[in-house]
C-alpha cells in the first residue's frame, strides 16, 4: 500500500470503502476473507455499513449477494431508502474491476475505523472530566476503551487438517532430533515436565495453597529455572517489593541462609563469595518484575504487552489471583469479579501466546477437614477458575499440619512437599514429589536431594 497515501481524506476513505463492498459482492474468492477481516461498525457510514450487513447475510444463507439480492434484502427490513435505494448499490458495484489488491482497500477501512474509535474513547473521557466522575473512574473506563480497539485485521484462523497435521508432524520430528521430550517452558523439575512437557503457549496456568505452603517460593522456583534455560520471564508482585522478592531469589542462587540475607549477621568471607557469585548468575538471567500494587487485569494486560515486545517474554508469573483489583467499580461480588479476572487472564495467554502461571489463594474449608489434602472446590472466591485454567497445581505438606503450635521449625531441614495436578487439560494428572529446603527457600526434585 502507498504509505504516502492520506488516509483520512473523505474521497478516498469513502472510494475504498466503496471498492471493498464491490470486491465482496462480485468475488467468491475473497468475499470471505472480507467478511471476517471486517465488521459493519468499520465502515464510516451507515449506508456502507447497512449494504455490508445485507452482504453478510446473503452470505449466511448461501445466496450470493448480487444487486438485486441485495436490494431485496434491504427493502425487507425498510432500509433500502435509507441506503439511497437500488441506484446507489449500482453505484458501489460498479467499483469492482479486479479483487487483486483488495488488502489494500481493507486497510483503508480498518485503520480509519481505528482512529474513529480513538475518537470516540477521547470524547466519553472528555464528558467524564466535564461531569466530575471520580478520575479514578474515568482511568478504568479509558483504559478499557484503548484496550478493547482491535488493532489488528482478524485473520482466518481455519485451516485445513491436512495443513495442521504437517505442522505437527514437523513438531514431533523436531523434538526427536533435540532428544527431549519438552516442547514448552521448562519447569525445571523432571517429574513435572515429564507430565507437562513443560508449560504450553497459551495455557493457563493455576498454582494453590494455604499460606505458607511455599506457593511464591515455588513460583520463584519455576521463573528461575526458566530463566536460567534463555527464556524471558515476567513476574508480577502485587503482594511483596520487589526487594523482597530479589533476596529470596538470592538466597536460593547463592545457598545463603535468607534470615542471614535479612539480618546481614553471620556472613563470613565464603558466604559473602556466594553471595557476589549469585548475584552475578542473576544478573544474566531475563527476569523482569513488576511489583505495582492494586494492579487489575486490563493494566496486566497492558503491561505485559510491552513487556513482551521490549524483552522478549516467553512465560508470565502473577502473585496472586486475589490481589488483582477489581475492573469496574460496582461488581456484584467478588466471586464474579475474580471469574472476570480469571478468564480476561486466559484470554491474555492466548492472545501474546504464553503461558500464565497464576498464584491463588485456597479457602479455609481445607482446615476444617480431617483430610487436609487440597481439592479444586478449595480454590477461593470462585469455582470459574476450575473452568478458565488448563492446568490446576496444588502444593500440599503434609509436616505442615503436622507441626506442633508452637513449635519453631528447623530450617535446615528438607520438608518433602506434593505438587498435585489435580486438572490437565492436555494430559495426564498425578503427584510429584519434591523436597522443600526452606532455609533457601528452594525446591528440588528428590533425586537430587533426598
Amino acid at each position: 500500500m502507498n504509505e504516502n497515501l492520506d488516509l483520512n481524506s473523505q474521497t478516498v476513505l469513502l472510494d475504498s470503502e466503496k471498492a471493498v463492498l464491490a470486491i465482496a459482492m462480485h468475488s467468491p474468492k475473497v468475499n470471505f476473507e472480507i467478511l471476517t477481516q471486517l465488521e459493519a461498525n468499520d465502515f464510516s457510514i451507515e449506508p456502507h455499513r447497512m449494504i455490508f450487513e445485507a452482504i453478510r447475510d446473503l452470505n449466511q444463507n448461501s445466496q450470493n449477494p448480487t444487486i438485486t439480492k441485495i436490494a431485496d434484502h434491504l427493502q425487507q427490513k425498510k432500509q433500502l431508502e435509507q441506503v439511497g435505494g437500488i441506484e446507489y448499490i449500482g453505484e458501489v458495484s460498479s467499483y469492482f474491476y479486479t479483487d487483486e489488491g483488495f488488502e489494500d482497500y481493507v486497510e483503508i477501512v480498518f485503520k480509519n475505523s481505528i482512529g474513529r474509535q480513538l475518537d470516540r474513547a477521547v470524547n466519553e473521557v472528555k464528558r467524564l472530566r466535564e461531569a466530575k466522575s471520580p478520575i479514578d473512574e474515568i482511568f478504568l473506563v479509558a483504559q478499557q476503551k484503548i484496550l478493547d480497539i482491535k488493532t489488528e485485521i482478524q485473520k482466518d484462523d481455519a485451516q485445513a487438517i491436512k495443513e495442521t497435521v504437517v505442522d505437527v508432524v514437523k513438531k514431533i520430528h523436531d523434538l526427536q532430533n533435540t532428544g527431549s521430550s519438552i516442547n514448552g517452558v521448562a519447569s525445571g523439575f523432571k517429574d513435572l515436565d515429564n507430565i507437562t512437557n513443560g508449560w504450553q503457549k497459551g495455557d493457563f496456568v493455576i498454582l494453590a495453597a494455604r499460606p505458607s505452603m511455599g506457593k511464591t517460593a515455588f513460583a520463584l522456583n519455576l521463573a528461575i529455572n526458566a530463566a536460567e534455560r534463555k527464556k524471558g520471564v515476567v513476574f508480577f508482585s502485587l503482594e511483596m517489593p520487589k526487594e523482597q522478592l530479589v533476596q529470596r531469589v538470592l538466597s536460593s542462587v547463592s545457598a545463603v541462609d535468607s534470615s542471614s540475607l535479612r539480618t546481614a549477621q553471620n556472613l563470613t568471607e565464603s558466604v559473602w563469595k556466594r553471595i557476589t557469585n549469585g548475584a552475578e548468575q542473576i544478573k544474566k538471567l531475563n527476569i523482569v518484575i513488576d511489583d505495582s500494587p492494586g494492579l487489575n487485569v486490563m493494566q496486566i494486560q497492558s503491561k505485559l504487552r510491552k513487556l513482551k515486545r521490549d524483552f522478549e517474554i516467553d512465560i508470565c508469573f502473577i502473585d496472586y489471583l486475589q490481589l488483582i483489583s477489581s475492573m469496574q467499580s460496582r461488581m456484584d461480588n467478588r466471586q464474579n469479579e475474580v471469574a472476570a479476572i480469571s478468564r480476561h487472564l486466559k484470554k491474555i495467554a492466548r492472545e501474546l501466546n504464553i503461558p500464565i502461571v497464576c498464584l491463588s489463594q485456597l479457602s479455609r474449608s481445607v482446615e476444617k477437614r480431617e483430610e487436609k489434602v487440597p481439592l479444586m472446590s478449595d480454590l477461593r472466591d470462585s469455582g470459574a477458575i476450575e473452568q478458565d485454567a488448563d492446568i490446576i497445581m496444588f502444593l500440599y505438606r503434609k509436616a505442615y499440619y503436622e507441626k506442633k503450635e508452637y513449635e519453631v521449625f528447623d530450617d535446615s531441614q528438607n520438608d518433602e512437599t506434593d505438587v498435585i495436578i489435580s486438572k490437565h487439560r492436555n494430559g495426564a494428572t498425578g503427584v510429584i514429589k519434591v523436597n522443600f529446603l526452606r532455609n533457601y527457600g528452594k525446591f528440588t526434585d528428590r533425586s537430587k536431594n533426598s
